[in-house]
C-alpha cells in the first residue's frame, strides 16, 4: 500500500514532541512493513477566529485518492476525505474542548445575536447527523460571514468563544464519525476517555508511540531532571517551590524554553541547586536523563507525556502528580516512580527519600524500564498497519559471558565492552553477565539502548582458591584463574544456565569463561570470541609456564570452536591463525574505538586556560594511562626509571589502576609524578584537558592501545614505540611519533620544543580518529556480521 500520515505544520513553526511523533511514523512504517509511507503536512495557523477556519477548509479541500490509505493525527487533519481513513489522535484543540472552561466561562451564544448568516450556521451545526452536503454549506456560508462580519457583533468573533466552539465541534464530529473513519487509535488511555473526543461508543485503541530517540542511556544518580516547554500547564513552578521544602544539595536541572521562563527564573533566584539549561540537543537529553537521581513531571492532564517514557526507558523513576493524565498510565506508585497530591511539600518528600534512598532509585528505575521496554517503533507499526504487513525479526538474544563489570568504564577492556554491545543492542538483545570479585561492589543496569548487566559476585570458596594461589605466587590471577575455579562460583553457573536457555548468540570477550560449556548446555548456539588480545601471548611472560599452558590451551579450543573470531587487528589475526591454526575466514577484524563525541578535541586556547587556573602554566604536562596489566608495569617502570629524571621541570600525569600496584611494590613515585589512580570517564576527560603530550613506551603485549585512540581523539601528541601503536593505522611524523625505546626522550624534546609539530599531529590524530576509530563505525561492521549469520 501507499500510506499518508497527514498532520498539521504549526505557525510559528517549532519542533515538538509532536513533530517528532509523525516523523517517527513515517519512519517505522516504512522501516518495518512493506508499505511506502508519505509525511504530508500543511500549515496550520490558529491565532484568530478565520485563522483556525482557513486551517479546517485547506484540510477539508486535500485530495489524496492516489494513496490506498490515510493516517490523520492532529486537528484539524482529520478533515481530509478519504475512503480508507484511519484516525490517530494525539488531541483535538484543547482550547475548545475539555481545557475550554479555563479561559472562557460562557458555552452558550447570547440569543440576540443569533441573527442573519450566525443563525443559519448555527442552524447547520445544530443538525443531529453531520453530512458532506452540511460541511460544503457551513464553508461557504462561514466565508460569506467572513465578508460581512462588520455587520455583526465582535464579541462573535473571541477567540476562543462559543461561536467558534460550536463551529469546530461540529467539524470534528462530522470528520470523526463511524462514516468518515474506518478505525480509532488514541495516543494514550487519558485521550480515549476524555468528553466528546470521539464518537459515542467507537471502539478506539490505545497505543503508545515510542521516542525518536534510542540511545537511552543509565549511569549515575546524581541530580533531579526535568524536560519540557516552559509554559503554564507544565507547573514547573510546582517543582521550584518543592525545591524550598528539600534541605539536601541535590540540583535540579530543567531543560526547555517557553514564555513562562523568566517567571521561572525568578521564582528560583536565590536558589543555587535550580538550573536552567535552554535548549538542548538530543545527545545532550541523552546524558541528562543518564546521570539523574529522578525525573520531575507534573503536568496538569498531560495527553501523554513523552519525558515519562524517556525518563523510565533511561531505568530512572519518575516523580508525578494524581492530575498529571498520561503519566500516569505508566507511574506505579511506589513502584516504578511516585504519585503525588499535586503540592510542593509532597513531591518534596519524595525527592527527599530518593535523595536519601538512592538504592531504591535504582530498583525502581529498573522496574520502570521494564514497564517501557516493549514500546517500539516495530510494535508501533504492528499494531496500526497490520502484523500481517510487519517485516519483524524477533531480536535475537545475545549472552556475553564476561569477567568484570562493564560499567563503569574505567579499563580499555570496560571502553570496548561497554560500548560494542551497547550499540549491539539496538539491533539485538543483549544480557552481559559478569562474574566479579567477592571484595567489590557492583550492581546490575540496565545500560545505553537497553542493554542489561548483571553482576553476581564470585563464591567464598572460589575467592578464597584464587587469593591462596595468588598469596603464593605474588601476581593478580583473578581471571586466568577461572579456568579451573568458575565452577566453585554456583550462583554464577546457575544465572549463566538460566539465560544460555533462552540465548542466539554466545559472546565471549575473554576465553576464560568458555570453560563453563563443561556445566552448561550451549548447544545449538552461535559462538563468537570477541578477542580483545591474544590472551596467551599477553599472558605468557606473566603467569608461569604452567598456567601460561591452561590460557593457550582454552584460547586454542575458544577459538577452534567459536563460529565467528573478531581480532582487535591483522597482527592479531595472522597470530591466532599461526598459534592455533584456525581458518582464517572466521576472523573479522574489528578494532578498537574511541567514542569521539565524549572525548572531544581540546582547543589550544582552553587547555592554556585550565593549565592557568591550576597552577601549570610554567610546566609541560606529559600523560600516561594504564591499568595494571604487565605490559603496562614494564611500560611505567620504564618511564619512572628512563625518562622522568631528564625531565625534571615536566609533570607527568598518571591515570588509572596502575598506581596502586606499582605503589605497592615501590612505596612512592617521583615529586614530578602525578598519579591519579582509577577516575571515573568524566575525571578522565578533564585530564586530558591538561595534557600537552602524551606517552605509550609499550614493550611487550597483544591487541590494541585504547589510550592511544583516546589520546589522538583528545588532540593530544603523542610519543609511541611501535607495539604501543600496533594494529593502528598511525603514520608515523603524521599522526604520532613512533620511535624505539632508546629515542623516546628525543621525540618528547622534540614535540615539546617544536609548537608546529604538536599542532600538526594533534589535527590529524584527530581526523584519523573520526575517520576509522569511531565506535559507531566498528559497531556497524559487527553488527552486519552478526546478521549474516544469525538471520540466515
Amino acid at each position: 500500500m501507499k500510506i499518508a500520515i497527514v498532520a498539521p505544520s504549526p505557525v510559528p513553526f517549532t519542533i515538538g514532541g509532536a513533530e517528532l511523533l509523525f516523523s517517527g511514523m513515517q519512519e517505522a512504517i516504512n522501516n518495518y512493513t512493506s508499505h511506502q509511507c508519505e509525511l504530508i503536512k500543511l500549515t496550520t495557523k490558529e491565532s484568530n477566529f478565520w485563522d483556525l477556519i482557513e486551517s479546517y477548509y485547506r484540510f477539508y479541500q486535500l485530495d489524496l485518492s492516489h494513496f490506498d490509505m490515510v493516517i490523520s493525527t492532529k486537528y484539524p487533519s482529520w478533515m481530509i476525505k478519504h475512503h480508507n481513513h484511519i484516525v490517530y489522535m494525539l488531541h483535538p484543540l484543547r482550547g475548545l474542548y475539555d481545557t475550554y472552561r479555563l479561559c472562557c466561562g460562557d458555552l452558550e451564544i447570547p440569543e440576540e445575536l443569533k441573527t442573519g448568516l450566525v443563525k443559519e450556521i448555527i442552524d447547520i451545526t445544530d443538525v443531529r447527523i453531520k453530512k458532506k452536503k452540511d460541511v460544503d454549506g457551513l464553508f461557504q456560508k462561514l466565508f460569506q460571514l467572513q465578508l460581512e462580519q462588520d455587520k455583526y457583533a465582535t464579541e462573535l468573533f473571541i477567540f476562543p468563544g462559543p461561536f467558534i466552539r460550536k463551529i469546530i465541534h461540529f467539524f470534528d464530529q462530522w470528520a470523526l464519525s463511524y462514516e468518515n473513519i474506518r478505525e480509532y487509535y488514541a495516543i494514550s488511555e487519558t485521550v480515549r476517555t476524555r468528553k466528546d473526543y470521539f464518537p459515542p461508543s467507537a471502539q478506539v485503541n490505545v497505543l503508545y508511540p515510542p521516542s525518536k530517540i534510542e540511545d537511552f542511556d543509565c549511569r549515575g544518580f546524581k541530580y533531579l531532571f526535568t524536560a519540557s516547554r516552559l509554559d503554564s500547564p507544565k507547573r514547573v513552578d510546582m517543582l521550584i517551590e518543592a525545591m524550598k521544602f528539600v534541605p539536601h544539595n541535590v540540583r535540579l536541572k530543567i531543560a526547555g524554553e517557553g514564555p513562562e521562563k523568566g517567571r521561572l527564573m525568578e521564582l528560583a533566584h536565590g536558589d543555587k541547586r535550580i538550573e536552567f539549561l535552554g535548549f538542548v540537543t538530543e545527545n545532550e537529553l541523552v546524558d541528562l536523563y543518564a546521570d539523574a537521581l529522578a525525573i520531575l513531571f507534573v503536568p496538569l492532564d498531560e495527553d501523554y507525556g513523552y519525558i515519562t517514557i524517556e525518563g523510565m526507558m533511561s531505568a530512572k523513576p519518575v516523580i508525578t502528580t494524581s492530575d498529571s493524565g498520561g503519566p500516569l498510565e505508566f507511574v506505579s506508585d511506589p513502584y516504578t516512580g511516585f504519585i503525588v497530591t499535586p503540592d510542593p511539600q509532597q513531591i518534596a518528600d519524595k525527592i527527599n527519600y530518593l535523595v536519601e534512598n538512592a538504592g531504591e532509585a535504582q530498583k525502581m528505575g529498573l522496574l520502570a524500564h521494564e514497564k517501557v521496554k516493549n514500546i517500539s517503533w516495530s510494535n508501533f507499526a504492528a499494531k496500526l498497519i497490520g502484523k500481517r504487513a510487519v517485516k519483524f525479526h524477533r531480536k535475537k538474544k545475545i549472552l556475553v559471558l564476561a569477567t568484570y563489570s562493564c560499567y563503569p568504564t574505567r579499563g580499555g577492556g570496560q571502553q570496548r565492552i561497554y560500548n560494542i554491545y551497547s550499540r549491539l543492542a539496538k539491533k539485538f538483545d543483549v544480557t552481559i553477565c559478569s562474574l566479579v570479585e567477592s571484595d567489590k561492589d557492583y550492581d546490575s543496569f540496565i545500560l545505553k539502548n537497553g542493554l542489561k548487566q548483571i553482576c553476581i559476585p564470585q563464591s567464598i570458596e572460589h575467592a578464597r582458591c584464587q587469593w591462596e594461589i595468588e598469596g603464593k605466587t605474588g601476581l593478580n590471577l583473578y581471571d586466568v584463574l577461572m579456568i579451573d575455579l568458575v565452577d566453585r562460583s554456583t550462583d554464577y553457573i546457575e544465572e549463566v544456565k538460566r539465560l544460555a536457555c533462552e540465548a542466539d548468540i554466545i559472546m565471549l570477550p575473554h576465553p576464560y569463561l568458555y570453560v563453563v560449556k563443561d556445566f552448561v548446555d550451549l548447544s545449538g548456539k552461535l559462538i563468537i570470541y570477541d578477542s580483545q588480545n591474544v590472551e596467551y601471548l599477553l599472558k605468557k611472560d606473566y603467569v608461569g609456564a604452567q598456567l601460561a599452558k591452561k590460557v593457550f590451551d582454552v584460547e586454542k579450543e575458544t577459538a577452534e570452536k567459536a563460529d565467528l573470531v573478531f581480532a582487535t587487528s591483522d597482527e592479531d589475526k595472522e597470530q591466532m591463525v599461526q598459534l592455533y591454526g584456525i581458518d582464517e575466514n572466521k576472523i573479522l577484524v574489528a578494532p578498537n574505538g574511541v567514542n569521539t563525541s565524549k572525548i572531544e578535541l581540546v582547543s589550544l586556547e582552553d587547555k592554556a586556560r585550565l593549565k592557568e587556573e591550576l597552577g601549570l602554566s610554567d610546566h609541560h604536562t606529559i600523560l600516561f594511562i594504564a591499568s595494571w596489566h604487565p605490559p603496562n608495569l614494564e611500560a611505567f617502570k620504564f618511564i619512572l626509571d628512563e625518562i622522568v629524571d631528564k625531565f625534571n621541570d615536566c609533570i607527568f600525569l598518571v591515570v588509572g589502576s596502575i598506581k596502586h600496584y606499582y605503589i605497592h611494590e615501590y612505596k612512592k613515585t617521583p615529586k614530578n609524578v602525578l598519579a591519579f589512580g582509577v577516575v571515573d570517564e568524566d575525571e578522565k576527560y578533564e585530564l586530558y584537558k591538561l595534557a600537552d603530550l602524551a606517552i605509550n613506551p609499550m614493550f611487550s603485549g597483544s591487541g590494541t592501545n585504547l589510550k592511544m585512540l583516546d589520546y589522538m581523539s583528545a588532540g593530544i601528541p603523542t610519543v609511541s614505540t611501535p607495539i604501543g601503536a600496533r594494529g593502528l593505522e598511525i603514520e608515523n611524523g603524521k599522526h604520532a611519533l613512533i620511535c624505539s625505546e632508546e629515542q623516546m626522550h628525543e621525540k618528547m624534546m622534540e614535540l615539546i620544543n617544536t609548537g608546529s609539530l604538536r599542532n600538526s599531529l594533534r589535527l590529524n590524530a584527530r581526523d584519523l580518529v573520526e575517520s576509522r576509530y569511531s565506535w559507531d563505525i566498528i559497531a556497524g561492521s559487527i553488527i552486519l556480521k552478526l546478521k549474516e549469520i544469525a538471520y540466515t
